[in-house]
């Protein structure tokens, strides 16, 4: 877990000017370089060599035993037949962006893969923050009602929902997952909340005061967001920023914090939420939350 403090400075037009057209420069190279290698890439266009390719991408991150080729364009993962038809059809059509497409391609698979196999244990379970209409799209692709996950309203669009997280990957808890631990909803909330609580440090351990100005970050291999279920934890850091403390929870991995909430501070934090829910896999959102002893309230 790490934190950072980023400054919020003011910088004379010409060094903006200077330092922009480094950017600007710096990400036209990289991207004529990862354009190049893209066409000039190793994917083969022929269907047998490229389901071999994709094939031994995928078992470099699942193992040689998860990943068969069943067939030109049809792979096994596990029990799973993966078809590769469309992922080929627009390699041949785009060549360019073909290694690119491979590389999503096998990132999610080894994604679903990772979470469907996450097993139903109550060592595993944690409480976890989500948008409402992320559960709601989950339980539609899954063909539930509004009750098929189990979400609990938070704050604002954020609700908190049961999951089994492996620090790899994580999935929502199905009403199949409550029979095998043979828990009520209620003893699963609650198994799933103390093991949220234990499994973190407290906040003021890793999240240092900020002064005026400046934007903390908590990051790292737990699911940060989580930790706005425990009000009380942040007490410490708020009377510390001398009762102030406002946050965002931009992505499933990170909460950023200030110290005050003077119009420029504001304004630079939702900034970085935006440009980290641009950049992240998993985007939470970007309302910003006051502390109070009572509960967090949704900054207008």
């Amino acid at each position: 877990m790490s934190v950072m403090r980023l400054r919020l400075q003011r910088q004379p037009r010409s060094v903006l000017r200077s330092t922009l057209a480094a950017v600007a420069a710096a990400a036209a190279f990289c991207g004529a370089a990862g354009s190049a290698h893209a066409q000039a890439g190793t994917v083969p266009q022929d269907a047998v060599g490229f389901t071999e390719y994709v094939a031994a991408q995928l078992r470099q991150q699942l193992g040689d035993a998860t990943v068969v080729v069943r067939e030109p364009l049809t792979l096994g993962v596990a029990d799973q037949r993966t078809k590769l038809d469309k992922l080929y059809t627009g390699c041949q059509s785009n060549r360019g962006n073909c290694a690119d497409d491979v590389n999503v391609f096998v990132k999610t698979t080894t994604q679903q893969f990772r979470t469907s196999t996450i097993p139903a244990t109550r060592e595993s379970l944690r409480l976890a923050v989500r948008t409402a209409a992320s559960v709601q799209q989950a339980q539609r692709e899954v063909g539930g009602d509004a009750t098929t996950f189990r979400p609990r309203p938070f704050i604002g669009p954020l609700v908190t929902v049961p999951v089994f997280d492996t620090m790899r990957a994580s999935r929502l808890i199905s009403e199949k997952d409550y029979k095998t631990l043979n828990l009520s909803v209620d003893q699963v909330r609650e198994t799933a909340r103390k093991n949220t609580y234990d499994a973190m440090p407290q906040v003021l351990q890793h999240a240092k005061p900020v002064p005026a100005g400046e934007v903390g970050k908590l990051d790292g291999p737990v699911p940060q967001p989580s930790r706005l279920v425990f009000i009380d934890d942040w007490k410490p850091l708020a009377d510390a920023q001398k009762g102030k403390l406002i946050v965002a929870a931009p992505a499933n991995d990170t909460v950023l914090y200030v110290s005050d909430d003077d119009v420029s501070t504001l304004d630079a934090l939702r900034a970085q939420v935006r440009d980290l829910m641009g950049k992240s896999p998993n985007p939470l959102t970007d309302v910003l939350l006051r502390w109070s002893p009572s509960g967090w309230v949704p900054v207008q």
